[in-house]
């Protein structure tokens, strides 16, 4: 989850008629995009950062708000810090869908094309998993949170049942990492 890489008048006047941008933020360093540029198109909305990703920041500004742990930017939205894929890696909570909630996570917490399960990766880029702890780390930051659907970039998503999906999903990672499976290879 986060901006784009780039600005245009198109985009400019479709999101103000679907009524406008009150905050930026991106799950993590990779999706930071023109997070600036698209603040000050929007009336220098509020560019939320993760303080541990601060060092990844190309481009000050005012508008630029550096937060740790959970933040709630809206009505029914909060902002988690979970780590994993960077250390200030953050996810979108909404309470809405019918009060069943749901994640936006990126590709911290990366669901697979299957739709039943996710993954986690420290780089996807070079293929280097995350550790188990970091996997529990991941997975604590969010359990407090009612979800049951889960979605990540690219059009990815868990369309049901994300919460039990993802304890699912890292038992098994863990597992896999861990050795438990190996006499299945």
């Amino acid at each position: 989850m986060g901006p784009t890489g780039y600005v245009d008048a198109a985009a400019v006047e479709r999101i103000s008629e679907l009524g406008g941008i009150a905050v930026v933020a991106a799950s993590h360093p990779h999706m930071f995009g023109v997070q600036v540029e698209w603040s000050r198109a929007f009336g220098a909305a509020p560019v939320l950062v993760t303080a541990a990703d601060k060092e990844h920041v190309q481009r000050t500004d005012d508008a630029l708000r550096f937060w740790s742990g959970a933040e709630d930017v809206l009505p029914g939205v909060r902002l988690v810090q979970c780590g994993g894929h960077f250390q200030g890696s953050a996810v979108a909570h909404w309470t809405g869908a019918d009060g069943r909630g749901v994640l936006l996570t990126g590709d911290t917490i990366a669901p697979t094309p299957d739709t039943r399960w996710v993954s986690f990766m420290r780089s996807y880029p070079n293929n280097i998993p995350l550790s188990p702890g970091a996997v529990e780390q991941v997975v604590a930051a969010v359990q407090p949170y009612d979800f049951d659907r889960l979605y990540g970039n690219f059009g990815s998503y868990v369309g049901h049942d994300a919460k039990a999906a993802l304890r699912r999903s890292a038992d098994r990672y863990i597992g896999w990492i861990r050795g438990d499976f190996d006499a299945d290879t």
